[in-house]
């Protein structure tokens, strides 16, 4: 049996207290807290609040980590947990504010380096900067870049070098609004305005600068992002999910690039149209048979239809093809997204039992920390060995999701309450 299926299947609730003793002092909060699953009593109580404490603690830290290297979805993403575990008002405010002031710094010191830019030496306003200077830090970002557009941004100059800069530094807010002013002359600009407003969570911003860089230059693929893939996304999130298919449906004509195949794919299941989104998966792995997501997709689509075998097989046909041995695919590790899915159809159909556990012991190996979706496969195995805290499990996995969550109903079906 896996690892954190087992230590969730612990009949002895001393024994189960005792590891959850252990697991704190060692700081491994999230699984002290899944250790005493379903206990009750005054001790069970102390300890999970003290799990509550450490991952409240665990997340702040992180986000204020996240948010000094200028990784600001990171830094929401682990203050959200804070706030989810339980970190009060004061402590989020506290983040918030760091997150804050840093972001203000940067802006001024962006502002700065517009009004007192350094003096290149040389003729070349970018390439011959000193090399201590920061801005050939753009220097090397824009080896992502087409060769014609990456000229045409290096003639913009040092000025342009460290607006782009500060972008990732901390300062979307005030780069954003100083760009306008270069992309008046050189549209090319609006792919970093739209990088800007992405990290600034507007994605109405966005999906606007990206029109307007593919009305002027076309879509292209820059710095290793698909500037059609990205505003496809951005549609999507707008709920115009139909102007993004009809986008991509015009630059596959113009191109057979698979990513745009698949992100094409994507979008169909987004908006539930699964049947075709099949279709299109069935087609695609015909030019790329070894690329593990389309399984997954197309296995994700069947289940959607209701055709729960063509989903085990579709997984099962992935990671058959892609790996190799245990535990990689290819040169890729193990796709524990498409082993989570097949495991959890095998635990809720009650079928092959031994393949499930081999998925177990390869998810064992993969996840480094159970989430909602192992603790809910844990409670499956759980309920299918008849153990006396299935139910008990069942019931605080569906409290913890959301209402409307479909999380919820499938708990709710495979528990029966």
């Amino acid at each position: 049996m896996s690892g954190f299926i087992a230590r969730m299947l612990g009949r002895d609730p001393a024994s189960r207290r005792a590891r959850a003793e252990r697991l704190l002092s060692e700081e491994r909060f999230a699984d002290a807290r899944w250790a005493i699953e379903g206990l009750d009593g005054p001790e069970a109580t102390a300890l999970r609040e003290r799990a509550q404490d450490g991952l409240v603690e665990l997340n702040l830290v992180e986000a204020r980590a996240r948010f000094s290297s200028s990784d600001v979805a990171g830094g929401r993403e682990h203050l959200e947990l804070a706030r989810q575990f339980g970190a009060t008002t004061e402590q989020l405010r506290a983040v918030r504010r760091m997150a804050r002031e840093l972001r203000e710094t940067a802006e001024r010191e962006a502002a700065a380096a517009q009004a007192d830019p350094v003096e290149p030496e040389g003729d070349d306003p970018l390439w011959s900067l000193p090399p201590e200077d920061p801005r050939i830090r753009y220097a090397l970002k824009l080896e992502g870049w087409p060769d014609d557009l990456r000229l045409r941004l290096a003639a913009l100059g040092p000025e342009f070098a460290a607006l782009v800069l500060s972008i990732d530094d901390g300062g979307a807010a005030a780069a954003h609004e100083a760009l306008a002013s270069y992309s008046e002359r050189e549209p090319a600009v609006y792919f970093e305005q739209a990088r800007a407003a992405m990290l600034l969570g507007q994605v109405a911003v966005m999906v606007r600068d990206l029109e307007a860089f593919a009305e002027a230059l076309g879509h292209r693929r820059v710095a290793g992002v698909h500037t059609a893939i990205q505003l496809a996304r951005g549609l999507v999130s707008l709920r115009r999910a139909s102007e993004g298919l009809a986008m991509l449906d015009t630059e596959l004509k113009r191109s057979d690039d698979l990513d745009l195949a698949a992100a094409r794919l994507t979008l169909l299941e987004a908006i539930g149209e699964h049947a075709q989104a099949e279709k299109g998966a069935v087609g695609l792995l015909g030019r790329a048979s070894r690329d593990m997501g389309l399984y997954h997709l197309l296995g994700r689509v069947r289940l959607a239809q209701g055709n729960r075998l063509g989903a085990t097989q579709a997984l099962e046909g992935g990671l058959t093809t892609c790996c190799s041995s245990p535990g990689k695919c290819g040169n890729q590790p193990f796709d524990a997204s498409a082993g989570r899915l097949l495991a959890r159809l095998y635990l809720e159909d009650r079928i092959e039992p031994k393949r499930t556990q081999e998925l177990l012991r390869e998810l064992e190996r993969s996840v480094r920390a159970p989430g909602w979706e192992d603790l809910y496969l844990a409670a499956l195995v759980a309920r299918n060995r008849e153990a006396p805290d299935a139910l008990r499990m069942a019931r605080s996995l569906w409290s913890e999701a959301p209402a409307g969550d479909p999380r919820r109903a499938r708990v709710a079906q495979a528990f029966g309450f």
